[in-house]
């Protein structure tokens, strides 16, 4: 979107109206060959993850768990096992179907 600014130039330097940045908080001057490009400051990954971290915590659908985990993590011959032998018989997907089809 292209907006038009009554920029003016003075010996301070390039002075543009608040009004005109919105309501962005932080900016970033970029200079190319024939232009400036005045917007919003890019955050890094680290700085988006904080504020939607902060986001949730605030809507309430972010909460921090105190305590230890529920049960401890599996041993990897254990899931081994396991996978072992979940893996006998149909996929679920096969069942689920059919299931469907059967009119569950």
């Amino acid at each position: 979107m292209t907006m038009t600014i009554a920029a003016q130039m003075t010996p301070e330097g390039l002075l543009i109206p608040r009004a005109a940045l919105g309501d962005w908080d932080e900016i970033e001057v970029l200079r190319e060959k024939q232009r400036i490009i005045i917007q919003p400051q890019t955050l890094s990954p680290t700085q988006e993850r904080e504020l939607v971290i902060q986001a949730l915590r605030k809507d309430g659908l972010l909460v921090e768990m105190a305590g230890e985990p529920l049960s401890p993590p599996v041993a990897p011959e254990e899931r081994a096992e396991l996978a072992k032998k979940l893996s006998v018989g149909r996929p679920l997907s096969e069942i689920i179907i059919e299931e469907r089809r059967a009119g569950w």
